[in-house]
C-alpha cells in the first residue's frame, strides 16, 4: 500500500535534513554525478508540499525552487524515473523555473527511495538536449542508493542528537527529583543494636513497614558483594572503632530487584562515648542506571554492541600499568569492505560488520576481550599470558571461522580478515604495544591479506624500506622514469619471435636501470601500481605504433596487470583509450595476469573483465603458472589463452623428477584445453631441447635475449635468424632454436 502526501511529508520531515546546512557528502555525490554523466548540473532535491528544496547543487546558485510544473515534482508523484531529452518539446514543463530562469533543456531524475518513502529526486542537468539510456539511467539509480544511505546517516545522527537531548533532559529533572525526594530516616542504638527505620527504607529496599530489623536481616537487604564490608562496619559500630560514613551501596530487593542506595550517617556520642548512629538513606538507582547508560554510551560501539576504542585504550593502559605478563594483542581488518559498501551499500557493509563482530566474539569466548577500533579494524585482547604458538594458532581459527559463508542481506559473502599480532615485553607501554601490532597488521596487509603475521623487531626496517621504496617509484613516475623493456618470446614452430613481454623498469637519476625485482614492494600499494600499469600501457602502446609503421613483425606484446587495477574497474576502459586513440588493434596485445590476482576475492570481476576484452581481440596468459593456489581451477573458470609455466620449474626440471612431471602435465593439459604454453626462463639449450621435445609451444628466457630498451627492438628484430638444431644427431622437423 503506498503513502499518502501527507504520510510522506510527515516522514520527510521527520528525517530532519530541510534547511540544513551544505555537507561534503552530499556535495561530493553532485559533483560525482557531473564528472560521471558529463554534465554542467546536479541537484539533490528534496520536495516538500509548496517546495523542491536542494541539500546539494551543482551548476545552480538557486537554493530552492517552486514545486509546481518542477521536474522533480513529478518524480515524487509518480515515484519513478523521469528522462527529458528536449524540455522545449514538454508541454508539461514549458513554466518549469530551471527551463525559464536557468535554460536548462535535459533533466534526468531518479527518486530517493527508502522502502516507500520518497524524499525527493536525484537529478543531472544540462543546457543542452541529449540521450541517455537505460545504462545511464542505472548508474543514476546507484548513485541515488548511495544518497538514501547519507539521509539514512543524518537521519540516524539527528536522531542520536535527539536522544542525547533527552537523556540530558532526564538528568535535568532527576537533579530536580532529587533535591525534592523525601528521604528516609534511620537510627541504631549503639549499646543495644536495637534498629529504627522510617517507612521509606521499608519501601526502598522493598520489605513490610514497620518490620523489626536485625543486624543480619539489614545486612540481607544488601547484594552478596557488599555484605562482608558491611557486617564488618557495623561490628566496628558497636565496638567503637567505626566512624559515619557517605557510600553507595548495592541491594536487591525480596523480588530480585536490582537497586542501588546511598547511605549518609553520623556517630552521637554521649560523655565522650559512642550512643547512637543516625543517618539517611536514598534510593539513587535510576542516577546509578543512567551513569551506567552514559558510560556504555561512551564505551560502545553502536554498531556492534562491542567496546570501542576508548574502551580499548582503557584496557590497555590498566593492563600495562599492572604489569601484566605477555600480553597478547591481534588486529583484526576486514578485507574488502569498502568493495562490499561500494557494490551492494552501506547497510550491507554495516551487516557483514555487525556478523564479523559477532564471529570474533563467539569464537573467542573466555579467552579475551574483543573491540572495534573503527570503520574495519578490530581487536583482540587475550586475558592469559600468550606466547607466539598460541596466537598464531589462535589467529589462523578465526580467520578460518569468520570466513564461513555469511549470509547478509539476500547475499551470501565470504568474509576475510587479516591480523597482525604482537606480545608485551618488559615494561612495554600500551602505545607501543599497539604500534607493534599495527606494523604487523600493515605488513599483513600489503604482503598476505587474509592471513596472519606475527609481529618482530625486523618489520619495522622493512616497513621503512618498502615506504622509502613506493617514494622513491612516485618520484620516478612523477619524472616519466618508469619505462618497458621487452624480452622476446620465441615460437617453436618456426624459431621466429612470436611476442614481447613487457617488463618495467625504472631509470634512476644517474641514469642506471633497476628491474622489478628491485623495487617489488611498491607493487603493494594499490594506488602506485595502478600508475604503473597506466605508464606502460602509454609507453607500449607508443612503441607498437612506431613497430608499426616501420613494419617490423613482432607478433605481440604482453603487458603485466595487477590486483588493483581490476578492483578500480577500469582497466578496460584504460587499454581500450590507449590502444584506440593509436589505432592499435587489440590483437597486438597479451595481457598477463597471475595467479595471485585471482586469489583476492576478485575472481567473478576479473574474468568479466577479461573476456570482455578478449572479444576485442586480446589474449589472455596466465603468467607463473604453478606457484599459486588454485592452478586447475582457474583454468576451468577464467577466460585464459596462454599459460605461462613459471621459471622455478624450468630451472629445476632436469635435475628434479617432480618438476619435470609437472611440466609435463601442464603441456599434456594445455593441449586438451587447446591453450599455447611459454616456459619463462629458459637459459640453456638442454632446457630448450627437452621443452621442445614435449611439444611447448613458445620459449622465453636470456637463452634468446635479456630484456631489451625500445630502441634495440628493431635491430634484434632485424638480426634474428633461426637455424636449425640436431637432437641426437637427427634432425627433427619444426624443432628449431636461436644460436
Amino acid at each position: 500500500m503506498s503513502l499518502t502526501e501527507d504520510e510522506r511529508l510527515n516522514l520527510l520531515y521527520e528525517a530532519s535534513i530541510l534547511d540544513t546546512p551544505p555537507t561534503t557528502e552530499f556535495d561530493a555525490i553532485v559533483r560525482l554525478a557531473c564528472n560521471i554523466f558529463n554534465m554542467p548540473m546536479a541537484l539533490v532535491s528534496f520536495v516538500d508540499e509548496q517546495r523542491q528544496w536542494f541539500k546539494a547543487q551543482q551548476g545552480f546558485t538557486l537554493k530552492e525552487a517552486s514545486r509546481e510544473h518542477s521536474f522533480c515534482g513529478h518524480v515524487v508523484e509518480t515515484g519513478l524515473p523521469l528522462v527529458v531529452e528536449d524540455a522545449g518539446k514538454d508541454s508539461r514543463f514549458w513554466e518549469n523555473t530551471f527551463v525559464n530562469e536557468c535554460s536548462v533543456q535535459f533533466y534526468a531524475g531518479v527518486p530517493l527511495l527508502e522502502g516507500e518513502t520518497c524524499y525527493g529526486s536525484f537529478c543531472v542537468l544540462d543546457t543542452k538536449t541529449r540521450r541517455f539510456g537505460d545504462r545511464d539511467l542505472e548508474q543514476l539509480r546507484n548513485l541515488a542508493s548511495v544518497v538514501v544511505g547519507l539521509i539514512r546517516e543524518h537521519r540516524q545522527q539527528s536522531q542520536l542528537k535527539e536522544q542525547q537531548r533527552e537523556l540530558e533532559l532526564k538528568q535535568a529533572r532527576f537533579e530536580q527529583t532529587e533535591r525534592s525526594a523525601k528521604v528516609g530516616g534511620f537510627e541504631m542504638d549503639l549499646s543495644t543494636g536495637t534498629i529504627i527505620w522510617s517507612d521509606q527504607i521499608y519501601r526502598t529496599v522493598g520489605l513490610p513497614v514497620g518490620k523489626r530489623m536485625t543486624s543480619e536481616e539489614v545486612i540481607g537487604c544488601y547484594a552478596p558483594e557488599e555484605r562482608d564490608g558491611v557486617r564488618r562496619r557495623i561490628r566496628g559500630l558497636l565496638n567503637g572503632s567505626e566512624i559515619g560514613v557517605d557510600k553507595e551501596y548495592r541491594i536487591i530487593t525480596p523480588e530480585g530487584e536490582e537497586r542501588w542506595i546511598r547511605v549518609v550517617s553520623d556517630i552521637e556520642h554521649l560523655h565522650g562515648e559512642p550512643k547512637r548512629l543516625f543517618g539517611i538513606v536514598q534510593d539513587v538507582s535510576e542516577k546509578v542506571r543512567y551513569e551506567q547508560r552514559l558510560l556504555q554510551a561512551a564505551n560502545a560501539d553502536p554498531l556492534t554492541g562491542l567496546a570501542n576504542r576508548a574502551a580499548y585504550n582503557a584496557h590497555m593502559e590498566r593492563l600495562t600499568a599492572t604489569d601484566a605478563a605477555s600480553i597478547g594483542l591481534l588486529l583484526v581488518d576486514v578485507d574488502r569492505l569498502k568493495q562490499v559498501n561500494d557494490i551492494l551499500g552501506h547497510a550491507t557493509g554495516d551487516l557483514l560488520l555487525k556478523g564479523v563482530a559477532s564471529r570474533l566474539d563467539e569464537r573467542l569466548g573466555k579467552r579475551g576481550k574483543v573491540f572495534r577500533l573503527g570503520g574495519d579494524e578490530f581487536s583482540v585482547v587475550l586475558d592469559a599470558p600468550a606466547n607466539a604458538r598460541v596466537m598464531r594458532s589462535l589467529a589462523r581459527h578465526l580467520i578460518e571461522y569468520i570466513g564461513r559463508p555469511l549470509e547478509v542481506a539476500g547475499s551470501t559473502i565470504n568474509p576475510t580478515i587479516t591480523v597482525g599480532g604482537a606480545i608485551s615485553e618488559g615494561e612495554m607501554d600500551a602505545a607501543t604495544l599497539s604500534q607493534n601490532a599495527d606494523f604487523a597488521l600493515y605488513h599483513a596487509k600489503e604482503t598476505r591479506r587474509g592471513s596472519y603475521v606475527q609481529y618482530e623487531p625486523s618489520l619495522r626496517s622493512r616497513i621503512a624500506h618498502r615506504i622509502q621504496i613506493v617514494r622513491e617509484v612516485e618520484l620516478a613516475l612523477t619524472e616519466h622514469r618508469m619505462v618497458p623493456h621487452y624480452q622476446p618470446i620465441v615460437s617453436c614452430a618456426d624459431g621466429q619471435v612470436w611476442a614481447f613481454e613487457a617488463l618495467v623498469r625504472m631509470q634512476r637519476p644517474d641514469g642506471s636501470v633497476v628491474s622489478a625485482a628491485q623495487f617489488h614492494e611498491a607493487f603493494t600499494d594499490s594506488s602506485v601500481s595502478h600508475h604503473i600499469t597506466t605508464c606502460m600501457l602509454d609507453h607500449v602502446a607508443t612503441d607498437i605504433c612506431k613497430w608499426m609503421d616501420r613494419g617490423l613483425s613482432f607478433g605481440r606484446v604482453g603487458i603485466n596487470v595487477s590486483a588493483s587495477d581490476f578492483m578500480r574497474g577500469d582497466l578496460e576502459s584504460r587499454i581500450v583509450g590507449a590502444f584506440a586513440s593509436r589505432g592499435i588493434p587489440l590483437d597486438k596485445l597479451v595481457l598477463e595476469v597471475t595467479e595471485t590476482v585471482f586469489l583476492q576475492g576478485l575472481e567473478d570481476t576479473v574474468a568479466t573483465t577479461l573476456q570482455r576484452l578478449r572479444k576485442r581481440g586480446l589474449a589472455v596468459a596466465l603468467d607463473d603458472f604453478g606457484t599459486g593456489y588454485a592452478s586447475l581451477t582457474h583454468l576451468r573458470s577464467l577466460p585464459v589463452d596462454i599459460i605461462k609455466i613459471d621459471k622455478s620449474f624450468i630451472d629445476t626440471m632436469l635435475v628434479d623428477e617432480s618438476s619435470l612431471a609437472i611440466v609435463e602435465l601442464v603441456l599434456n593439459l594445455a593441449r586438451k584445453l587447446d591453450m599455447k604454453v611459454t616456459a619463462e626462463g629458459v637459459e640453456s639449450h638442454r632446457q630448450a631441447m627437452c621443452l621442445l621435445e614435449m611439444g611447448c609451444t613458445t620459449l622465453q628466457g636470456y637463452l634468446f635475449n635479456k630484456p631489451m630498451d625500445r630502441e634495440h627492438v628493431g635491430s634484434y628484430l632485424s638480426a634474428s635468424k633461426p637455424h636449425c638444431t640436431e637432437i641426437s644427431g637427427e634432425s627433427r622437423t619444426g624443432l628449431l632454436l636461436f644460436g
